[in-house]
């Protein structure tokens, strides 16, 4: 998966690799917000959009009760909106960049990499600009949030596995994208971000077991509405999530990639 591993990448140089990400993230950036402030302000006010709505709905009409539940809710949704907006987006990266890696001698890492940052500094973006409020409103502690970076590691490194898996599987599967807009709308309802993992009956919490996803935002919640051996606990199980789907990403690609011309 990365790109010292990469055996057809040997003659480049992992600060080339990652300059190339850079500089194809950075014009992505530029080339969406030149001269227009519409694009940042959608990418703030639709996950304030998608919060007003489910706590609205959740909380006011269903009367969930958990304590400080719009940060709770908050702490879940954000870090969902990401994984699987990333996911979707990077899902055809590989296949509608085709006349691209045709023309030029550019590796298809890059392109995927490059989504997956874009996505990423958008939602970091987000983040400060829809949590910073919240701290006026809740008795946060500012220690707590020290660890909100530590929690960013294993959303970022297993968005970014599971967005190669996807791009790669993408190229074969042509309308992959459209079963994993299916699956994440099934999936949300299964996944505890509207409700605690409490609330469901034992006999059913197996299926909250085997969701990957339910691991990798459990920490980036417990960061802001919790702390302790809890979040630690939590985050141990998220970043071991995130290495068995980097080490899986990985086997994927290396055996995959020279197939990619092929189909392409």
């Amino acid at each position: 998966m990365f790109p010292f591993f990469d055996g057809n990448m040997k003659v480049m140089k992992f600060y080339e690799f990652w300059i190339q990400v850079r500089e194809l993230s950075l014009a992505s950036i530029k080339s969406r917000y030149r001269s227009t402030w519409a694009g940042f302000i959608w990418v703030v006010i639709n996950p304030l959009i998608m919060f007003g709505v489910q706590s609205l709905v959740f909380k006011n009409f269903m009367q969930i009760e958990v304590p400080n539940y719009y940060l709770f809710l908050l702490g879940g949704l954000l870090p969902w909106i990401f994984i699987t907006s990333t996911i979707q987006m990077a899902t055809p990266t590989i296949f509608n960049s085709s006349h691209l890696l045709r023309s030029f001698k550019i590796n298809p890492l890059v392109i995927i990499y490059a989504q997956v940052l874009d996505n990423f500094i958008n939602f970091l973006a987000s983040l400060l600009i829809t949590l910073i409020p919240f701290l006026f409103f809740y008795d946060v502690h500012f220690l707590k949030l020290m660890l909100l970076p530590l929690s960013l590691v294993p959303i970022l490194l297993g968005t970014l596995s599971l967005s190669l898996i996807m791009a790669v599987q993408g190229v074969f599967f042509r309308d992959l994208n459209f079963i994993l807009s299916f699956t994440f709308s099934v999936l949300f309802y299964l996944t505890p971000i509207f409700y605690p993992r409490e609330f469901v009956p034992e006999s059913w919490q197996w299926i909250i077991d085997i969701n990957p996803l339910y691991y990798l935002l459990s920490p980036f919640r417990l960061s802001i509405i919790n702390s302790g051996e809890e979040y630690w606990i939590s985050l141990a199980k998220s970043l071991f999530i995130a290495m068995i789907l980097t080490v899986g990403a990985f086997i994927n690609w290396r055996r995959k990639h020279n197939a990619i011309y092929f189909k392409l």
